[in-house]
């Protein structure tokens, strides 16, 4: 049987080890250890400008080792305040872009090289003293690493929130023809000569009976957080509960492709919404184009919800006909009065729309609608004598199918 392993008795640190006196010195040059671990291990760091390196990074790494060493002394944690000035060095690389993980992981290379260094410096009578630095380094990372991790998210999420309402205010300006250069330069982004234009609309989430307004409003915040997840980072939104809009900024070489793509994303965030989404996608092959390209895209989102179509991606050429009837003139106005006349006879509409819906199927109408051959001919015979149109003729029943859509896009 094997035996157990001999318990292992760590002592507590002694504040006068001269170990520790003698590491003290050693800090400038364990610094610049650090500091060359980091650029072996970071390409983000090797990024950064010299001086930064020279100035802010050593201090950086010099105080945290200063910091080790005191607490280390006086058995104790990091106190909060002996922290903060590594917290405001996290913030700022949050700033510069540096990952997080890059971040966090500096610590424990710097933690690494330290205790390295200060082992070279021990003598056989310093075993003890260097043994109780183990848990103290330890208990000071259990501290330093969630500070610093916490500090960074904190200013991560802030320069994220910052930057989607600058995205806002620039969709905002290219929606409107205003000026957009000065918006793009502020996010760090070239302003594409090319845009396709996606309006989207979504349906309004379930809820269960009784939910609080709180409910309500989580519900509406985890679907906008559903709908941003699948925008391409090329994307430029101002996405809500209930939809907004998507710039996807492209060329004319590639303009094609990126409205074969638009739908595609309009069917991701279908799937991702779980609900009712529709999108109009229209193309702007100029920045002075976008205004009108949003409306045309904002116009056939909205024709296709009123005309209950299925969810997905529409373009201009779907909804064509229907487009060009909602427009105002004379002509929509003499359509919109031959429905007028079947408005007090709600079963006459139903049974004309069922049988244009049926490609003029009279067996098929007769079917869906669960009447007698003689009762669909009467209702289609009525339809003739109070709209002076007759179902049965090729020409009456076009001009009886663009009266209907009229009289459905109707505010």
């Amino acid at each position: 049987m094997r035996k157990p392993l001999p318990v292992v008795d760590i002592p507590a640190p002694n504040p006068l080890a001269p170990l520790y006196e003698r590491a003290a010195t050693q800090i400038p040059a364990i610094a610049e250890q650090v500091l060359e671990a980091f650029f072996a291990r970071s390409a983000a760091y090797r990024q950064l400008p010299h001086q930064l390196v020279d100035r802010e990074i050593t201090e950086a790494v010099s105080r945290n080792l200063q910091v080790f060493l005191r607490a280390l002394r006086e058995q104790r944690p990091p106190a909060p305040e002996e922290l903060a000035a590594q917290i405001a060095t996290a913030v700022r690389r949050a700033q510069q872009g540096v990952p997080l993980d890059v971040v966090l992981s500096t610590y424990h290379v710097a933690a690494h090289v330290g205790w390295t260094a200060m082992a070279r410096v021990a003598e056989e009578d310093d075993v003890d003293d260097l043994l109780a630095t183990v848990p103290a380094l330890l208990q000071y990372l259990s501290v330093a690493v969630p500070a610093v991790a916490a500090s960074y998210l904190t200013e991560q999420q802030a320069l994220h929130a910052e930057r989607r309402e600058a995205a806002r205010a620039l969709v905002a300006a290219l929606l409107t023809g205003r000026e957009a250069e000065p918006l793009a330069e502020r996010i760090g982004l070239d302003l594409a000569s090319h845009h396709v234009v996606l309006a989207v609309r979504v349906e309004a989430p379930p809820l269960a009976e009784g939910a609080s307004s709180q409910e309500a409003r989580l519900a509406a915040q985890a679907l906008v957080r559903r709908l941003r997840a699948e925008l391409p980072k090329h994307a430029l939104s101002a996405l809500d509960h209930d939809g907004g809009t998507v710039l996807l900024p492209t060329t004319a070489e590639t303009l094609d492709q990126e409205l074969a793509d638009a739908a595609d994303l309009v069917r991701d965030l279908h799937t991702a919404a779980g609900i009712g989404l529709v999108g109009g996608i229209a193309a702007a092959e100029s920045r002075e184009d976008i205004p009108t390209a949003a409306r045309q895209a904002a116009d056939i989102a909205e024709l296709v919800q009123r005309l209950g179509r299925p969810p997905g991606a529409y373009v201009l050429d779907d909804v064509l006909l229907e487009y060009q009837l909602c427009r105002p003139g004379p002509g929509r106005k003499r359509l919109a009065r031959v429905m007028d006349r079947l408005a007090e006879h709600p079963d006459l509409l139903h049974t004309l729309r069922e049988f244009i819906n049926s490609d003029h199927n009279r067996h098929r109408t007769a079917e869906k609608l669960h009447l007698h051959r003689n009762t669909l001919n009467y209702r289609l015979r009525r339809v003739t004598e109070l709209t002076g149109y007759n179902p049965a003729d090729p020409a009456d029943i076009r001009l009886l199918a663009a009266s209907l859509i009229v009289h459905d896009l109707r505010p």
